[in-house]
């Protein structure tokens, strides 16, 4: 994908604002400050090696035809035909790049808010191949960055706002609960209590704290000591957990198939197999793929962590890998000998967290892994990263009683993540018709669906509710480039791998 030397020159004249403050846990401020730190002395080689050599994972497509994702095939994603390539010269009223949650439900919005207007979603690869078709399917509250400002807010006894926060920052769950009920998306929704677990004391005092702000918000949010955590889920290793109300857990996979469907009834031109080549900014935008292009004076790009490869929020949206496993289907059996009638997912305190769940077929899926950020944010490109290896003792260790299911699917991904945790969503260019969304650190699910709701708003001039400011036409901290964002994040991962265990 080749960049536009006017690309760096739109973004620093777009009156893009700085970023609020906002008060962000120890793990986040050492992130930002060892990705943005100097190299100081620290020569080309290290260890024998180059920086690049050392840091370098190599970049491509996922593990090339397909994708080893138990989503993505429970799905039938790259079972079904192409949508056809992009092919010619066209123009349009708005043209979208990526095929996630976020392209898609903008364009659904849009469609069925300007149904006079022709609208082009191009998709370089498969529509929800990327982050929203691999990612573990939980649907949590809360936009990243507005959780510790509830925090401050209860805190503060300004319990109104907080709740006013809570509920516009967790809108993308009725969005998605919506899908289901109204429109007929069948992604395997299930509205379950989620499970936030401790594994040493400060994790404990760290949940308190979040005990009383559900409290505070109206909302019931239970202690689960060792005792009874192993009633609801027969795990090892955890001193307790944490309910934590209004979440659920989905297909995420088969969300962006009944998302696909729904945009296509509304009139929108979809496109696989036709990644962008080129973005040339100007009052009208003219996108290029490698056998067609498209010419209009609206873009919204929808492409989170792979938006640098496209030359914009270079080194503010960064590409963090994620990886994930899951077993054969479990028997009723061995259901029962976990415990887990319930089927509460799991995700624990830790920067390096272990996140397992349940699939619909009974399959055990654990996320997480320290791929982390490799240099230049390439992609994993192969099955052999010892990160599989590591989930797979882990498995074992967590669940001693399934030593002998076999691990049948094993997926990597993208997760777009800013240095300060919190997403941006907004425009720039010379006409402000450049939109973009991105950097959901996590929360991807709920919020790149409420994200495309807002970008129909501004597309429409509505004014949006204030309680939106901290994300919108902000400019994230940005890191200084290579080699030295690698180094920086490599200190960061010794800084948290030690501080998770505190």
């Amino acid at each position: 994908m080749s960049n536009s030397s006017g690309h760096d020159k739109d973004r620093a004249s777009s009156g893009l604002q700085d970023p609020p403050r906002v008060r962000s846990v120890s793990r986040r401020a050492f992130l930002t400050a060892a990705a943005t730190a100097t190299a100081g002395g620290v020569a080309g080689i290290v260890g024998g090696r180059t920086l690049e050599e050392r840091y370098r994972a190599p970049a491509g497509p996922f593990f090339g035809p397909r994708s080893h994702c138990h989503w993505i095939e429970s799905a039938g994603i790259e079972d079904t035909p192409l949508l056809r390539p992009l092919h010619g010269d066209h123009t349009a009223d708005v043209v979208i790049v990526g095929g996630g949650y976020t392209g898609l439900s903008t364009a659904l919005h849009l469609a069925e808010s300007f149904p006079e207007r022709r609208i082009v979603l191009l998709e370089g690869a498969r529509v929800g191949y990327g982050a929203s078709g691999r990612n573990c399917g939980l649907v949590l509250p809360f936009i990243g960055g507005a959780e510790e400002t509830v925090h401050d807010l209860v805190d503060a006894g300004r319990i109104d706002e907080a709740r006013k926060l809570y509920a516009a920052t967790s809108a993308g769950i009725g969005l998605i609960e919506d899908l289901v009920a109204t429109r007929g998306v069948d992604c395997e929704w299930e509205p379950v209590e989620s499970l936030f677990g401790a594994v040493t004391p400060r994790h404990e005092a760290r949940l308190e704290r979040e005990q009383r702000m559900y409290a505070a918000l109206g909302l019931e949010a239970t202690w689960l000591p060792e005792n009874e955590l192993r009633r609801r889920v027969d795990v090892t290793g955890y001193r307790g957990a944490l309910t934590i109300p209004g979440s659920g857990m989905i297909n995420p996979a088969k969300l962006a198939t009944g998302l696909l469907a729904l945009v296509r009834a509304a009139g929108v031109e979809v496109h696989e197999d036709s990644p962008v080549v080129d973005i040339t900014p100007g009052t009208t935008v003219s996108v290029r793929t490698p056998r067609g292009a498209v010419r209009a004076p609206l873009l919204v790009l929808a492409t989170n962590a792979y938006t640098q490869h496209l030359g914009f929020l270079r080194g503010r949206v960064l590409p963090i890998h994620s990886f994930s496993i899951a077993t054969a289907p479990l028997t009723e059996s061995q259901v029962a000998a976990l415990s887990w009638g319930g089927r509460q997912p799991f995700y624990d305190v830790r920067s390096f967290f272990n996140l397992f769940r349940l699939t619909a077929d009974n399959r055990v899926l654990l996320s997480g892994g320290d791929g982390f950020y490799y240099y230049g944010g390439a992609a994993v490109d192969g099955e052999g990263h010892p990160d599989y290896g590591r989930l797979s003792r882990v498995i074992r260790q967590l669940f001693p009683v399934l030593a002998d299911v076999a691990i049948t699917h094993r997926w990597a991904g993208h997760v777009g993540v800013t240095l300060d945790m919190a997403p941006t969503i907004g425009a720039f260019g010379p006409a402000d018709n450049i939109l973009f969304a991105g950097g959901y650190a996590g929360h991807g699910v709920p919020v790149a669906v409420l994200a495309g709701r807002l970008l129909r708003d501004l597309v429409a001039g509505e004014p949006l509710d204030p309680v939106y400011d901290f994300v919108l036409n902000r400019k994230p901290p940005r890191t200084p480039g290579e080699p030295l964002t690698s180094l920086g994040f490599g200190l960061a991962k010794r800084y948290m791998r030690w501080e998770d265990a505190q």
